[in-house]
């Protein structure tokens, strides 16, 4: 007996499941995680990065991330999308990060890369979370 032919759209719901369990791993994550474009504007902002910052998702979507920078510190994120752009990771990076309400946040921040079907870099996720020696 010969086997049914194979269901054209099955490739599709597996990639529509599987990019549904990422999602919820995001959002249910405690640590702010952000994706960003390489113009360093904010595509994507999760529940850790709402508690950590004080923002909700739909105020920093389309935002520069350098909002989250305090005075001073506009060269770092610069330096960070040159090493993005060339397709380096910056790992457990101690820097201070500016909360909704004005107060500075000692954070460590983790930055891969986001590469497209091609292997093309076409954006940045941040996993930042409280500075552990801090506090």
């Amino acid at each position: 007996m010969a086997e049914p032919p194979p269901d054209p759209d099955a490739e599709r719901r597996r990639r529509d499941n599987e990019a549904r369990l990422y999602q919820a791993i995001v959002e249910s994550s405690d640590d702010a995680i952000i994706a960003k474009t390489l113009d360093g504007v904010v595509s994507s902002w999760n529940q850790g990065a709402q508690r950590l910052f004080g923002y909700a998702a739909h105020e920093m979507i389309g935002q520069p991330i350098t909002r989250l920078l305090p005075p001073g510190r506009e060269d770092e994120e610069q330096q960070i999308l040159r090493r993005i752009r060339a397709g380096d990771a910056v790992r457990h990076f101690e820097t201070v990060r500016r909360h909704r309400d004005g107060r500075l946040l000692q954070v460590s921040v983790s930055i891969s890369p986001v590469r497209d079907a091609t292997g093309q870099i076409v954006g940045a996720v941040e996993r930042l979370d409280l500075d552990p020696r801090i506090g």
